[in-house]
């Protein structure tokens, strides 16, 4: 069973004759619960931005399928390889955060690493690992953008030597036809040395 920030702050302690400091196991229950309250905003944030990512590289790859000269096929395998090395991520951060829940669940266990971390820490640990899965997600997104964008290029290159191509074959065929027309035999012009 997975708990929600709410479980956490509903949580009840009985009193019993020199137990804990009630007030201190509330205020720590609710730091708890405000940090895994904003780590699980944070994760559905990044699931959303996955998602929105997901739907922009879905919209580039049919927008580069709808052009009939497009024949290059290793983006969309190298996209979806970057999303699940992100959603790779994302899990792993899940299980972090489970398994910080259950070290919080189990009394006396204060040779657990987790024991020791303290609220600000799990802050600072959760916001560098947010900004490193920002920033490789920013990189990965520049990556594909200067990707998309010198195919692009490259396919506009092409179109133009295509048409230089076709207006050369063309040129060449009405020579060649107006030669046959005039009658000049085997393509040659009466300029002969």
């Amino acid at each position: 069973m997975r708990l929600s920030y709410l479980d956490i702050l509903e949580q009840c302690f009985h009193d019993k004759f020199r137990g804990y400091n009630k007030q201190e196991v509330d205020t720590f229950l609710h730091l708890v619960a405000d940090d895994f309250k904003s780590m699980t905003a944070e994760i559905k944030d990044k699931e959303k931005l996955i998602e929105a990512r997901d739907n922009e590289i879905k919209n580039l790859l049919a927008d580069l399928e709808s052009r009939p000269e497009e024949t290059d096929s290793q983006i969309p395998q190298e996209v979806e390889e970057e999303l699940a090395y992100l959603r790779k991520q994302v899990e792993e951060k899940d299980q972090t955060i489970k398994e910080l829940q259950e070290s919080q669940n189990q009394p006396g266990n204060d040779d657990n690493p987790f024991s020791q971390l303290t609220p600000e820490m799990l802050k600072e640990k959760a916001k560098k690992i947010i900004n490193t899965a920002k920033n490789q997600a920013e990189e990965h997104r520049q990556d594909a953008i200067k990707e998309l964008e010198f195919l692009a290029q490259e396919i506009d290159t092409l179109k133009e030597q295509k048409k230089t191509l076709l207006e050369n074959i063309k040129t060449t065929a009405i020579e060649h036809l107006s030669k046959f027309k005039a009658g000049v035999p085997n393509g040659r012009s009466g300029n002969a040395d």
